[in-house]
């Protein structure tokens, strides 16, 4: 008998420990139908604008406003001249217009009201002489800002034949070419992780965009000069090889515009009063069986080498030196790189080294 028991105490015992806890209630959250939650606008701001513009043309900047006063009338202007009226739509949640882009060299700023009262926004914008230092550091959404965020336009000038005498004359000179590392800015048509550019005696500022890669560019410059332009200028890069790449056409953003950096490159370098060797790498076509297409990256081989070819620029045609894309591109039957690959690259690499010697 008193085993009996001592065995039902044990089991006793077991039960009371292995019992599981009950847990308080959990809270329940209220549904969303009965707290609505407060919607975020996007700022007023300008969203597009030129990043080298010509002291002779009109240009726009356009910007966007979020429609949170539905129907309400606003304007808005530079700060000092007359403002542009607007009254908002009724059946939109964004609209987007275009202010002319100021001419004058300095700062700018734009002023917003609807419904009588003044809306902040980010609509403050810079236009600096291409001679003067070039403020930009970074891309937004795909268009050049300063350090702070500010959109920054390059006003340059337009060049005609006495002009480009002068450089020619210049050039032959070569008084005085900096002494520096070759500079390579751009794309570096790298295919299967590698590049033609690799292990070659220059320094590399890869510079890309898929929409806008130009723009890249431009910032990439002027990283690399703000960092020699504190220098003796005879220490800047001896060559700049400007790679504009095939980003803009595949992206569909290419305009006749992008031969415009191939001048302005040249107004900061005069204001410096440095002249090194320029080499513009002009890409070969790209793989496309549409016609359209075809005929744009034709034309846009044609500009590009005419441009060059008047305004002091040495042309490194990556078609002649490696081939056709559908020949030097291509990995194996019906697969293609997005680059020199193998011997083409090779042949690629040794047009470099013969204009780094030079």
């Amino acid at each position: 008998m008193p085993l009996i028991l001592l065995f039902l105490a044990s089991v006793t015992c077991v039960m009371a420990v292995e019992a599981p806890v009950t847990a308080p209630p959990t809270a329940i959250p209220p549904s969303p139908s009965t707290v609505p939650g407060i919607r975020i606008w996007p700022d007023p701001a300008f969203t597009h604008w030129p990043a080298i513009a010509y002291a002779d043309e009109q240009r726009n900047v356009a910007f966007s406003l979020p429609v949170r006063q539905p129907g309400a009338a606003g304007t808005i202007g530079w700060t000092g001249e007359k403002p542009l009226p607007f009254t908002l739509p009724t059946d939109l949640e964004r609209i987007s217009g275009l202010l002319p882009l100021p001419m004058a060299v300095g700062p700018h700023q734009a002023e917003l009201t609807i419904g009588g009262t003044a809306i902040p926004g980010r609509f403050a914008l810079r236009v600096v002489d291409a001679r003067d230092p070039w403020p930009q550091t970074a891309l937004s959404e795909g268009f050049p800002v300063d350090a702070k965020g500010v959109p920054v336009v390059l006003l340059d000038r337009r060049r005609d034949a006495n002009q480009e005498r002068k450089w020619a004359l210049l050039a032959s000179l070569q008084k005085p070419r900096p002494t520096g590392q070759a500079l390579f800015l751009g794309d570096p048509l790298t295919a299967l992780g590698a590049s033609a550019i690799d292990g070659l005696d220059l320094r590399q500022r890869i510079a890309l965009d898929e929409r806008q890669p130009v723009h890249a560019q431009l910032v990439g410059l002027a990283l690399d000069m703000a960092a020699w332009e504190t220098q003796p200028l005879t220490a800047g890069p001896r060559t700049i090889f400007w790679s504009p790449g095939n980003q803009a056409l595949l992206a569909n953003t290419w305009t006749q515009e992008e031969e415009r950096s191939l001048g302005v490159v040249r107004t900061r370098l005069e204001a410096l009063n440095v002249f090194p060797r320029l080499v513009l790498v002009l890409p070969t076509a790209p793989i496309d069986d549409r016609e359209p297409a075809r005929a744009l990256a034709a034309e846009r081989r044609d500009l590009l080498r005419r441009a060059a070819s008047w305004q002091g620029w040495v042309v490194l045609d990556v078609e002649r030196a490696a081939g056709p894309a559908e020949e030097s591109y291509r990995v194996a039957e019906g697969v293609y790189a997005t680059g020199p690959v193998n011997e083409a690259r090779e042949r690629l690499a040794a047009a470099f080294r013969t204009e780094l010697a030079r």
